[in-house]
């Protein structure tokens, strides 16, 4: 179970910005850096990127401080807690990781503060959930150390691939929106997930298209048209590429409107 005691979001602080509680604090500590930290390990500083967080357990020592930027920026939790998940090698104790989506993690934590002042009824329960996914994610991002690291723009770009199908993406659309060349973003797109941002989008148009075949029944026209697609030739052609099956067969074989 997991008791919050305080979420601080955004903090920002002067460029000579130091903490040095030798003692420590008789609260867990999750704390992300969100511009470069130089962090006490081990008897030693250790440079940190931005988006590294560092989970601290309680009455543990706590030294780090500021490292080139105009200011400092930093989130945090408090909490109590006797999860079993809390402890190595599930997670990391007192070593920073690298976050590999810290957009995620920054919303996770802005969900907990959010739900740490508020008063539903399922409010205690949100707040389990919310921290267990987070985590998650800081086992996810330990484990992940060393492979290629997922830029968030990426990750940002692929979301909103699969949310919004119709769009009309070109990858002179997708590089505008990460700010990479063309030639770049098809690098790192293609070695981070194993695909091409082209090939994605289509992908995401078929897993929409199958969704809405499966469980609607609008017509074939209007779903290519949900799907991005301006014509039924080539939502067909490329649907039956990906499944082996027309729009419609697959309706027919698939759909849980059937009787």
């Amino acid at each position: 179970m997991y008791q919050i005691k305080y979420v601080v979001m955004d903090s920002c602080f002067e460029p000579e910005y130091k903490v040095e509680m030798a003692a420590g604090i008789p609260v867990w500590l999750f704390l992300v850096f969100k511009t470069p930290t130089a962090v006490l390990i081990e008897g030693r500083l250790t440079e940190c990127e931005k988006n590294t967080c560092i989970l601290y357990p309680p009455m543990t020592p706590i030294v780090y401080e500021a490292r080139g930027e105009n200011y400092h920026h930093e989130e945090w939790i408090h909490f109590l807690s006797d999860d079993e998940k809390l402890k190595e090698p599930y997670v990391p104790l007192l070593r920073p990781i690298k976050l590999i989506n810290p957009d995620s993690v920054r919303e996770i934590m802005r969900l907990l503060a959010y739900e740490n002042i508020a008063n539903y009824s399922e409010r205690k329960n949100s707040m389990e959930a919310l921290m267990n996914l987070l985590i998650y994610k800081l086992h996810d991002s330990s484990v992940n150390m060393g492979t290629t690291h997922m830029d968030s723009r990426l990750i940002r770009l692929r979301s909103e691939i699969y949310l919004h199908p119709e769009k009309d993406w070109t990858v002179q659309r997708m590089a505008k929106m990460v700010y990479l060349s063309e030639s770049r973003l098809h690098t790192m797109y293609k070695e981070t997930f194993h695909i091409t941002c082209m090939n994605d989008v289509i992908m995401s148009r078929v897993q929409y298209a199958k969704n809405m075949l499966e469980c609607t029944d609008k017509p074939v026209s209007d779903i290519a048209l949900m799907c991005g697609y301006h014509g039924n030739e080539h939502f067909c052609r490329q649907f039956k590429e990906k499944t082996g099956l027309t729009p419609g067969h697959y309706r027919e074989k698939y759909s849980i409107l059937k009787a």
